[in-house]
């Protein structure tokens, strides 16, 4: 009961435009630029996932809110479905640079339900301007253990960030150790 309790009210505030996770100050919303962990409440309602919460979420990816598209990609990256993998990959252009990199996240865990369709949207996405969603795309393309991405991120060893570099060094050993 208390699941059903918890996921109603996610849901609500998602399916009314808040942000069930945002803190407000003087009807102000204060935007945390930290990395947002999932939180219990995206677990619990990826893990009920029907087809109302997952048009619900799939609707918060287009929300003027980046914040509401985070929690929602982030829920989405739990769900193991075809559509919430095409719309993930969309969430790649995102303008939003906390939007890209948790896209990349959630597709290091679902992109094995169409891992090609997943490397013809991430491999083209690793020149993103961001060092941080850069190295959040490797990181899920090195989570794939899959070898096509093999040379394209050994030419991020040499990229300017360091944490691309590192990212770019641990994806390559997850790969050829999978192998």
């Amino acid at each position: 009961m208390k699941t059903v309790l918890v996921i109603a009210v996610l849901v609500t505030s998602l399916a009314t435009g808040g942000n069930a996770f945002a803190v407000s100050h003087g009807g102000r919303k204060v935007e945390n630029i930290q990395p947002i962990q999932p939180s219990e409440l995206i677990v619990v309602l990826s893990e009920s996932a029907d087809m109302k919460n997952l048009e619900i979420l799939l609707q918060k990816l287009n929300d003027p809110d980046p914040f509401v598209r985070v929690e929602a990609v982030q829920a989405l990256g739990e769900i193991q479905k075809e559509p919430a993998l095409a719309s993930v990959c969309d969430c790649l252009a995102d303008e939003n640079i906390y939007v890209r990199a948790y896209a990349a996240e959630a597709l290091g865990k679902i992109g094995q339900v169409d891992i090609s369709l997943t490397l013809s949207r991430l491999l083209p996405a690793l020149d993103d301007p961001s060092p941080y969603v850069r190295a959040m795309m490797v990181a899920a393309l090195g989570e794939l253990q899959d070898e096509r991405a093999a040379a394209s991120i050994r030419q991020l060893l040499h990229d300017e960030e360091e944490s691309v570099r590192r990212m770019a060094a641990w994806a390559l050993r997850n790969i050829e150790n999978s192998q």
